[in-house]
């Protein structure tokens, strides 16, 4: 029996391949860090554990401050990245997720640095919530992003994609802020890798 060859029309592959660059890969990792971070930040403030918050932001301040340049740096120009802002499209993934970076990494630039020299605390707590609250859908949008195209595997995993997502940002989040504070003050972030990690593997299987 001979093998069955796949031809498509005029020789064009039938499915369109992903021209994203290394840089794609470690823009989720870091988007995904920073939104989760923010939101273990504010976490840990309400639990009064202050330690673990001004690491967490200060780590959310700073992948949010390099997912933009991983960013324009795969679109080429950085124009294009800016020509995404121009306009608010809720049925682009592109264009939510280019304004939620915008907002999340402006707040928790400004909540960092106000929380490092110890100014201003009022506002830098505005700032720490409106980076959380951008925080989350920071971590997952990309999920959507990748889950609205047209490869087949990641269209159909497009249910499980944002909880995989979530899971991996929060373990990311949890690891970092638990290396960078005391022991002591590390025992929120050690239990959210641990259920992080659980789920993870279970959406996994």
């Amino acid at each position: 029996m001979s093998d069955t060859e796949m031809r498509s029309y005029y020789g064009r592959p039938v499915l369109k391949e992903p021209v994203w660059k290394s840089e794609i890969p470690l823009y989720f990792f870091t988007g995904g860090l920073g939104g989760a971070s923010s939101v273990l930040s504010l976490v840990a403030r309400v639990l009064g554990n202050e330690p673990l918050a001004q690491r967490s932001i200060q780590i959310a301040s700073a992948a949010d401050a390099v997912s933009p340049p991983l960013l324009i740096a795969d679109l080429g120009r950085p124009e294009r990245f800016l020509n995404m802002l121009r306009v608010f499209k809720v049925t682009s993934p592109m264009s939510v997720g280019s304004w939620i970076l915008a907002y999340s990494s402006s707040a928790s630039s400004v909540s960092a640095f106000l929380n490092t020299i110890g100014r201003l605390p009022r506002v830098a707590d505005l700032a720490r919530m409106a980076s959380a609250v951008s925080g989350a859908p920071l971590a997952v949008y990309t999920a959507t992003l990748i889950s609205n195209t047209a490869i087949p595997v990641w269209h159909e995993a497009r249910r499980e994609l944002p909880f995989l997502f979530a899971s991996s940002a929060a373990a990311s989040a949890a690891a970092a802020s638990a290396i960078a504070v005391r022991p002591a003050d590390a025992g929120p972030a050690r239990r959210l890798a641990v259920g992080s990690v659980l789920v993870e593997n279970a959406v996994m299987l």
